[in-house]
C-alpha cells in the first residue's frame, strides 16, 4: 500500500497544509462513523470547478477555430467519470483513500465514483494549498495524454448513434431506462433502446442511468456499423 509520502511523490506536489489532503482523502463514510462533517464533498464541489475552468482554458487556447459546440464535446470527455476514475487509479488514489471497514467490504475502493470524488478533492486541496497555477500544473501533467488524444471534437454514443439512425429514418432512438437491481449503495440500470426503421431493440446495464445509456447506445452502434 501506498504512503502518504509515497503519494507526495506520485502526484509531484508536497502539501503545506496536511488537512488539505487528509480531507480529500476522507470518505464520508468515515466522517459519518466519527460523527464528523470532515470528508471529501465539499473539497469535491470546488475541484470539479477547477478543473472545469483548466479543461475549458486548454481548450480555448488550442482550438482557436471551434466552436462552442465542439469545445464542449471535448470538455464532456476530459471531465467525464470515465476519465477521472482511470486517473484516480493511475495516481493510485484508492490506496490512500480512508473509508470505513462497511464502505471496504461494499467495494469502496473499486467504487469508480468515490475515486472520481476523491481525485476531484485533491485537486481543490491543491488548489486550496498552492493556488491555481499548482492546480494547473497538476491536471495538465496528469490529463496530459487525454488533452492530446482526439485530432477531431469526440461524440459520445448517445450523438452518434442518433445521427447514424437518422441518416436513415425520421424516427429517433427510443429509450426506456429502469433500475433492476444492485442497492442504493451500488445500483444497477437497465437501458434498452430501439431502433424502429430497422425493428431492431438493444439492451445493456450499468452502475447509473447515464451509463447504462451510453453502454447500450455503445453496443448498437457496434451491431450497426
Amino acid at each position: 500500500m501506498l504512503t502518504i509520502e509515497e503519494f507526495y511523490d506520485v502526484i509531484d506536489y508536497q502539501f503545506n497544509n496536511k488537512n488539505f489532503l487528509q480531507e480529500a482523502l476522507t470518505h464520508p463514510s468515515l466522517s459519518k462513523e466519527r460523527k464528523s462533517s470532515f470528508n471529501y464533498q465539499r473539497l469535491e464541489f470546488l475541484g470539479d470547478k477547477v478543473l472545469s475552468l483548466v479543461i475549458t482554458e486548454f481548450l480555448v487556447q488550442t482550438y482557436k477555430n471551434e466552436k462552442e459546440g465542439e469545445l464542449s464535446r471535448r470538455h464532456a470527455v476530459l471531465v467525464s467519470g470515465e476519465v477521472l476514475s482511470d486517473i484516480a487509479k493511475e495516481i493510485r488514489v484508492d490506496e490512500v483513500l480512508q473509508m470505513s471497514s462497511g464502505e471496504f467490504n461494499l467495494g469502496g475502493k473499486e467504487n469508480k465514483k468515490n475515486l472520481e470524488n476523491a481525485l476531484e478533492a485533491v485537486i481543490a486541496g491543491i488548489y486550496l494549498d498552492g493556488g491555481y497555477e499548482k492546480a494547473r500544473d497538476f491536471i495538465m501533467k496528469f490529463w496530459q495524454y487525454y488533452l492530446t488524444r482526439d485530432d477531431e471534437p469526440p461524440k459520445d454514443p448517445v450523438s452518434q448513434l442518433q445521427e447514424l439512425v437518422q441518416l436513415k429514418s425520421k424516427e429517433l432512438p427510443i429509450y426506456s431506462i429502469k433500475k433492476v437491481g444492485g442497492s442504493d449503495h451500488k445500483p444497477e440500470f437497465c437501458a434498452k433502446v430501439k431502433i424502429g426503421y430497422l425493428d431492431k431493440e438493444f439492451e445493456s446495464s450499468g452502475g447509473s442511468k447515464k451509463e447504462a445509456q451510453k453502454k447500450v447506445a455503445q453496443l448498437a452502434l457496434e451491431q450497426l456499423l
